[in-house]
């Protein structure tokens, strides 16, 4: 039996949240003879890794070179009786559509997973044109109905996959690769923190990310100054925040962020919009930091039992959360409980185990 795990972006090395989790769950999925297919910028081939080059990162040019990505999946399982096809969701769903209906039609025995990290026509709804929405309906009910098995990431987000194509979804909770996270070595960063810091992690560039910023800096920082207390932020963006207690770290290393996430009050998240889990809450509590969200921010993530984490929504509660926070000393010992459901190690080993069953009559 082979596997071809497709990302239509560069998800190894990883270099954003979703390519972390795509990265962690080709590593983590139990299966010896695998192979990653990636759409890059960069070219990087392995024995395990494929790249399809695209001259620049947009809808156009990788448009132009799906064909190619779908040839060297062919050709991977050329003579392989047992072949199973994963397609990794955060992407536009029309790659994903191509690829299904090519290996539908012109390839036997083969079976497809779909892996979403969201409900992409929900995402579009709220951010692209009329004709982008129709068309990604159009293409999201195909590959969720084609697919011998469609994931979700969440209770709500399976529901609505089932309201809006009439489909049930295996549900994948967001996961990381635990052993690997934990094993990472810290190192402190170049650049002198202070004292007391909240943590935010990023990108500027993402427009959820920018509200939640834009948000700390206007209705936090002038209550926090009063304390001593600054933001820290990390992710690629190189903008410059005019306040002597915001400081933008730019993008750090897994190394440096675990550091961080140890020397800081708590990790923040006032996020208003957005879709799929938060992989910088799943890092926090993999690291056992605190967590201050809004209900928005941690959905998907059970936290009910969980002292660590504070659901705040307004900025009396945020700041009330901070302050409790700082007061009480950090808990370094990280209950095996609190994240087991976010194991990607064991998260793949389940749906292999279900795949398994469904694979038998191929």
């Amino acid at each position: 039996m082979k596997c071809a795990i497709v990302t239509f972006f560069d998800s190894y090395p990883p270099k954003t949240g979703s390519g972390r989790v795509c990265s962690d769950f080709f590593l983590s999925w139990p299966i010896k003879e695998k192979k990653l297919f990636q759409l890059s910028e960069k070219k990087l081939n392995s024995k395990s890794i494929k790249t399809i080059t695209i001259k620049k990162n947009r809808p156009i040019f990788k448009i132009f070179k799906i064909l190619n990505l779908i040839l060297a999946i062919k050709q991977y399982f050329q003579n392989e009786k047992k072949k199973i096809l994963i397609l990794e969701g955060p992407s536009w769903i029309f790659y994903s559509f191509v690829t299904i209906l090519f290996f539908k039609y012109f390839q036997k025995n083969i079976f497809i997973i779909y892996r979403s990290h969201s409900i992409e026509y929900e995402i579009r709804k709220a951010n692209s044109n009329l004709l982008i929405c129709y068309l990604t309906n159009i293409f999201e009910n195909f590959v969720i109905n084609y697919s011998n098995i469609s994931t979700s990431v969440s209770n709500k987000e399976k529901m609505g996959f089932k309201r809006l194509y009439n489909k049930n979804t295996y549900l994948f909770p967001n996961s990381l690769n635990i052993k690997k996270l934990k094993n990472f070595k810290e190192k402190k960063t170049k650049r002198k923190l202070p004292k007391k810091f909240i943590l935010f992690s990023g990108s500027y560039d993402y427009r959820p990310n920018k509200v939640a910023i834009d948000y700390i800096i206007k209705y936090l920082i002038p209550e926090l100054i009063k304390k001593k207390i600054f933001l820290v932020i990390t992710g690629n963006h190189k903008i410059k925040f005019y306040s002597k207690n915001v400081i933008n770290l730019n993008f750090v290393s897994t190394s440096e962020l675990k550091y961080l996430h140890r020397k800081s009050i708590c990790l923040l998240v006032p996020i208003f919009e957005g879709y799929g889990t938060r992989i910088k809450i799943l890092e926090a509590l993999i690291w056992n930091n605190r967590i201050i969200s809004t209900e928005k921010g941690i959905e998907g993530i059970n936290y009910e039992k969980n002292r660590d984490i504070i659901i705040a929504n307004n900025k009396i509660k945020f700041l009330k959360a901070i302050n409790l926070f700082q007061a009480k000393k950090k808990n370094y010992k990280i209950s095996k409980q609190k994240i087991k459901s976010i194991s990607m190690e064991e998260n793949c080993r389940k749906l292999y185990n279900f795949v398994i069953k469904k694979t038998d009559n191929l």
